[in-house]
């Protein structure tokens, strides 16, 4: 989703609240005459009429299928696409086409991450970020970690796929996080009653 999705999302959001927050404190104060007075009947006399017009059945089902319309539209816009696995290489030309499977590569990428730096549960996704692929390498920094071997790795690791690709849009970017503490080991405890 993007961020102007997010932003409509959430003033969408907002004029939903208010409008119902509103309807809540009108509904109250009908009730507890607080700030107005309502008459005790509510007069459905214009509403009624439009009704029971020939076009206004017409006019009702016109803007509930638009409104539908609407919603659908939405829905499917926030549904999103799923990030293309395989990519189209610049050396494809009217004799071949090379495609590469990005999941695989990122497999690849954090598999040599574990190999070659101090990290434990290394593994690899594919995003796509701006118009570009980013394989997403998400791994775990152990506690004795060096962090000059963790930046040689890194910088390994982006090197090689800069040099996989050197004309296509496909960058790496390696999330590091902190050491995982070991589990201690835990006993439950059972008490019986009887």
């Amino acid at each position: 989703m993007t961020d102007r999705l997010r932003t409509v999302d959430r003033l969408w959001v907002l004029l939903l609240g208010l409008v119902v927050l509103g309807s809540g404190l009108v509904l109250l104060d009908r009730e507890y005459s607080v700030v107005g007075r309502y008459p005790d009947t509510v007069d459905l006399g214009p509403t009624v009429d439009v009704l029971e017009s020939s076009w206004g059945p017409w006019v009702v089902a016109v803007v509930g299928v638009l409104l539908g319309l609407l919603a659908l539209r939405g829905l499917v816009r926030r549904v999103g696409r799923p990030p293309a696995t395989t990519k189209r290489l610049g050396a494809s030309g009217p004799d071949g086409r090379l495609e590469v499977d990005l999941r695989s590569v990122a497999d690849s990428v954090a598999d040599r991450l574990g190999a070659q730096a101090p990290v434990t549960g290394a593994s690899g996704s594919v995003r796509r970020l701006g118009g570009r692929d980013l394989l997403l390498i998400d791994a775990h920094v152990t506690e004795d970690a060096d962090p000059r071997a963790l930046t040689a790795a890194v910088t390994t690791a982006h090197d090689e796929v800069a040099a996989a690709f050197p004309e296509d849009d496909v960058t790496v970017r390696v999330v590091l996080g902190a050491p995982q503490r070991a589990r201690k080991d835990r006993t439950d405890r059972v008490r019986l009653d009887g």
